[in-house]
């Protein structure tokens, strides 16, 4: 397996160096190491100008376009390079690879010619594995999936979702299926994403083949606080829900529920969501709408601080 990978950062310097790191001390390395930087503003273009390696593209965005853009500009980027690698490995700039992370992607590949999108197994740091990164689909209409279980990982599995976090995709999988939306700007690009592709082929998840995330676990105890990114969410999902969904009224249907399942959340809840009440339901109905709208790019009402 020859491939090249693409890493897309914003204001995580000393992350995107381990990152890059356990990417340079893969036993079986990249031929190109892609790094799309989303106009960070913490050093990452000081830092990266020390990089002296010729395997290593960095390319500086003159704003930031959202982990949608830098995936699309990466690609993009990457296709260049398919005289001398037939593969494109995607991951976020919190993602630090075991050293024989794609040794056995590789492998796995060997063993089965057919199939032309692999991914690994995803762990938080305390060695727990993170579960949500890989699904299975419960229906075609609005895409309900559920985590794999965590038995599972005892061997190799077949999933139809995956996250942008360690997939590994052939380059004419990528050519037949189109690129990713780069007007989602971040979340569900590459779930949309992983739909279309198993359109085409089936994605086996390499369970030997693991990726530390350096991500917080998610916390049960905590009372809503609105995340500015629940905004691209709702709205990409609508998108990906009236797009690709099989029955076009039921999703329809389920994209509009999605503002009364919310509003009926706040009142059976209505502690966990105290002081939040109208920050939730407005973020729930300015995505689902906008969704309708295909109001698409960034939404300057919804951004990182």
């Amino acid at each position: 397996m020859k491939y090249v990978s693409v890493i897309v950062t914003f204001n995580r310097q000393a992350l995107l160096k381990q990152a890059i790191e356990s990417l340079c001390n893969q036993s079986l390395p990249p031929q190109q190491i892609i790094v799309v930087d989303n106009a960070s503003t913490d050093g990452t273009a000081a830092m990266m100008a020390n990089y002296q390696d010729e395997q290593l593209h960095y390319i500086r965005l003159p704003q930031n376009v959202g982990g949608a853009g830098g995936f699309y500009q990466g690609i993009k980027v990457a296709k260049r390079y398919r005289t001398t690698a037939d593969w494109v490995s995607l991951s976020d700039d919190d993602a630090i690879f075991e050293p024989d992370y794609f040794e056995k992607i590789a492998q796995a590949a060997k063993q089965h010619p057919t199939i032309k999108a692999f991914a690994g197994t995803v762990e938080f740091v305390d060695g727990t594995k993170q579960l949500d990164q890989r699904q299975r689909l419960k229906n075609w209409t609005h895409f309900d999936a559920q985590a794999v279980p965590e038995l599972d990982y005892q061997h190799d599995f077949f999933i139809d979702l995956f996250t942008f976090c360690g997939c590994v995709i052939n380059f004419d999988l990528m050519i037949k299926t189109g690129m990713p939306r780069q007007d989602f700007f971040i979340w569900w690009d590459d779930i949309e994403y992983s739909i279309r592709l198993r359109k085409n082929s089936e994605i086996l998840n390499v369970s030997p083949a693991v990726l530390v995330h350096h991500t917080d676990k998610p916390r049960s105890d905590e009372g809503y606080q609105q995340n500015w990114k629940e905004y691209y969410w709702f709205r990409n999902r609508t998108v990906t829900v009236r797009e690709l969904g099989r029955h076009r009224l039921g999703a329809n249907l389920w994209a509009m529920g999605q503002i009364v399942e919310r509003g009926i959340e706040i009142i059976r809840d209505g502690r966990r969501y105290r002081g939040q009440r109208g920050a939730a339901l407005r973020v729930t109905t300015s995505g689902v709408l906008d969704g309708f709208r295909h109001k698409m790019g960034a939404n300057h009402d919804y951004m990182p601080k």
